[in-house]
Formats: structure tokens, sequence, C-alpha cells
């Protein structure tokens, strides 16, 4: 499969004003070898089912392909890898309805085709029993084998991540900007850090586009859908740590906790009561014992 070609059309669609990934994959349910074919011959089977305007400009698409040449030579130049949906190599953990038509990412995203990751999550400004929680509970996850999933959010997320780091284990990150400028900045060296032993850091967005509210809530779906079931800490009932959870119930994965942290965070957890988001409120013990039981079993059994 051509690949680099794949690539370079994918992103040019992705420039222009008004297509998202729904329509790319609708385009592409009616192209044969896409692999093999011009942006502006996909752009022609796009207007014909009225899914790109038809009176789209020449200059447009040359625009959308100059930038997409752009983005693939930085790219290549800081050895960021390109995965796209259609690819082979796509993992599935990300095979959803929403899933992302492109994936940049550094390090090992190999690791998605794991059987055994949680997704750590929680309040950007925890407590110091949340954090800590975050923290003990990533490192118990390495301990078992687990490949940690956060957001490298201040807070939980890098307690999450710095807890696996402690256990020995792999992380991965899903982050809401471009691989080129980490957010937020002051966890770039929680990033080389991950990268350094072993984990990955994943993003759909490109170097050059800006950070806005909504790719924080693009990026927790991406937490929710690649875990086996996620483990949460301290939020409050505005927190973006409801995004990911809706997301959790969306996807039907489980979502547990322990009764410290529901202590902690009871306000949070009525909210997720308000909107019919299901959990579980465990004894750290039985959580832990959970955990092992599903790395063996595979299934939820409390011991």
């Amino acid at each position: 499969m051509n690949n680099i070609n794949l690539h370079r059309n994918l992103i040019a669609l992705l420039q222009l004003d008004g297509i998202g990934r729904k329509k790319v994959k609708t385009i592409f349910q009616h192209l044969h070898q896409p692999e093999n074919l011009t942006l502006f011959e996909i752009i022609e089977v796009g207007k014909e089912f009225d899914l790109i305007p038809g009176t789209i400009e020449i200059d447009a698409l040359k625009k959308a392909g100059a930038m997409a040449d752009f983005i693939i030579e930085i790219n290549v130049k800081n050895h960021i890898k390109m995965l796209s949906c259609f690819d082979k190599s796509y993992p599935n953990a990300l095979v959803f309805e929403d899933s992302p038509i492109m994936l940049y990412c550094q390090g090992n995203p190999k690791l998605l085709n794991i059987d055994h990751r949680v997704a750590v999550i929680g309040s950007r400004r925890p407590s110091s029993t949340g954090l800590k929680f975050a923290e003990n509970t990533g490192e118990f996850l390495a301990e078992q084998d687990f490949v940690v999933i956060s957001g490298l959010a201040a807070g939980c997320d890098a307690g999450g991540h710095l807890g696996c780091l402690k256990g020995g284990g792999k992380t991965l990150a899903f982050l809401p900007s471009g691989l080129l400028s980490v957010y937020p900045s002051e966890n770039a060296g929680l990033a080389m850090k991950i990268l350094d032993n072993g984990g990955c850091l994943l993003s759909e967005y490109t170097h050059h586009e800006t950070i806005v509210p909504y790719k924080f809530i693009e990026r927790d779906r991406l937490q929710a859908a690649s875990c086996n079931f996620l483990i949460v800490s301290d939020f409050s009932p505005k927190s973006g740590t409801i995004h990911t959870l809706n997301f959790a119930m969306k996807y039907h994965k489980k979502i547990f906790t322990t009764q410290s942290i529901f202590k902690q965070s009871i306000k949070g957890f009525q909210e997720l009561r308000k909107r019919n988001i299901p959990y579980e409120v465990l004894e750290e013990k039985t959580l832990h014992n959970l955990i092992k039981n599903y790395k063996n079993n595979k299934s939820f059994v409390f011991l």
C-alpha cells in the first residue's frame, strides 16, 4: 500500500473547510484502492456524492496539498510516525465509530495492541489524597503489566503516568495538541520520560494546529475508547473528567474508584448519577484484586 500518498491525501482533505472525520470516512467508502488515487480524483468522488461542494476552488485544493506535504516533511524530520485508520497497522483499540482519521505518534504505538490497558484519570487540581491515589494506582498497574493510559494533564493524569514509570511500566499519553508543542508545557519533561521508558505520545492533531477547548474533549474520547476500563481519582462536577467518563459509558467501559476517593469527590459522583453514568466504588484491596483477576482472566470477578 502506498501509505505516503494515502496519508498525504487524508491530511490534505482535513485541511479543507467543512471536511471532518465523518465526511472523509464516507467518501472513502466509495473509493477503490484509494492509496493509488490523487487528491483531485478523491475530490471528484466527494463532489459526485455531494460530500464536497462543487464550487470548491482549485487554489484551495493546491493549498491543502502543499500544507499536507509540509506536515509530512516536518513529521519525518522529527521522527513522528503517521498512522491512518485505513492502514493495516492501525491499532484495533482505536477502531470505533468516531476514530481518528490520522494519528501522529512518538514512541511505541504498539502498546495499544497489548491486551491490558487501563486509563487513570482525574482532576488537574486534586487533593493530596487524590494525587497519591493516582500515583499509587499507576504504580500498581505497572507492577501487574498493564499499560497506563492518560492525557498528560497536570494533577491526576501526571500522577498516573509518574506512578506507572515508578513501577517500571509503560505508559501512553493522548495529547490535545500537536506533538511538537506538548501541552501543558510544564509536563514536557514528563513526556520525555515516557518516551525514554518505552512509552508513547499520541495525537490526532498536526504540529501547526492551535489548541482550542473542543480538542480536550476529543482527546478524552480517545482515552475512554482505547482502554479496557477506567480508574478515576478526584474530580468535580464541572471537571473535564466528566467528559471522559461520559465517553466511557458510550463505549461500554467500566469505571472504578475507591471509597476514599468517593468520599473526597462526592459532588462529582452525584453529577455522574444525574447523567446516568454507571460506576463502581470498591475498597482499595478489592480494586487491586479485580485488577489482578482481569489480568489473568479478562473478566471482572471480585475476589
